[in-house]
């Protein structure tokens, strides 16, 4: 068999994962200006057009900055976040850089027919069976997060309902073999009132979280709704500013 050669998003990702490496070595209050490229090349082996397509999505993280004629920084802002929107992370792990004991319960697991907005986000015939996936994660005891997943049922076949702690990704790709790429995110604020599936947080205010999520070849896999208790977790983002100064 011939050997299976690396992507180029492949190489990319390990590329920023060493990136990621060395930054947390670096003593960031003495001196947060990263080495020309050539050098960061040597230091994690790749070339320059692989080092380049890291550091891009680094910087539209916001996890580096890039200042025209003076090089590129780690922003020392951006390292002391523990979860941001982009890129989207897991729950679990949002829990734990916050301090707390991850654990994740299934709530609920129905199948149903798609109606017409489900069918239309999904690209699927209206009618078509899909399933709804409920699942509530815990800071130590405490419920912080509510998701509730719509998939087609196609996707899962006859597979019987998971157990424990099953990462949605992962299942999907072991069943369809389709990866998660992207997804378009809408953020709202609710009640816990709002939901009776949101009763065990009593009664606060959340953000909601409502996203359609793509694969690699740009086709719908999932909607999802995620509740969170911000005075449990807080999420943060770096954003660019546009302004255009008069004068």
């Amino acid at each position: 068999m011939a050997p299976q050669m690396i992507q180029r998003e492949d190489l990319k990702t390990q590329a920023k994962r060493a990136l990621m490496q060395y930054i947390r070595t670096l003593d960031l209050e003495h001196d947060n200006k990263l080495p020309r490229e050539e050098q960061l090349c040597t230091l994690i082996g790749v070339s320059r057009v692989t080092l380049r397509s890291a550091l891009n999505e680094l910087a539209s993280e916001g996890v580096v900055l890039r200042r025209q004629g003076k090089g590129t920084f780690v922003n020392r802002t951006c390292m002391n976040m523990k979860a941001t929107l982009n890129p989207a992370m897991h729950f679990g792990d949002i829990i734990a850089r916050s301090g707390y004991t991850p654990n994740v319960r299934m709530v609920g697991w129905e199948v149903f027919p798609a109606d017409e907005e489900i069918a239309v986000g999904l690209q699927i015939e209206p009618s078509t069976a899909c399933i709804r996936a409920k699942k509530i994660f815990y800071a130590d005891d405490r419920p912080c997060v509510y998701c509730e997943d719509i998939l087609p049922a196609s996707l899962w076949g006859d597979a019987p309902v998971p157990e424990g702690e099953p990462s949605l990704f992962q299942l999907i790709y072991e069943r369809s073999g389709r990866k998660v790429a992207w997804d378009k995110v809408e953020l709202h604020v609710c009640m816990s009132d709002d939901l009776r599936d949101l009763s065990p947080f009593g009664s606060r205010p959340m953000l909601l979280l409502k996203s359609l999520t793509y694969d690699k070849d740009d086709i719908p896999l999932f909607f999802a709704s995620e509740y969170i208790d911000t005075q449990l977790l807080t999420l943060s983002q770096i954003r660019q500013r546009e302004f255009v100064y008069s004068g």
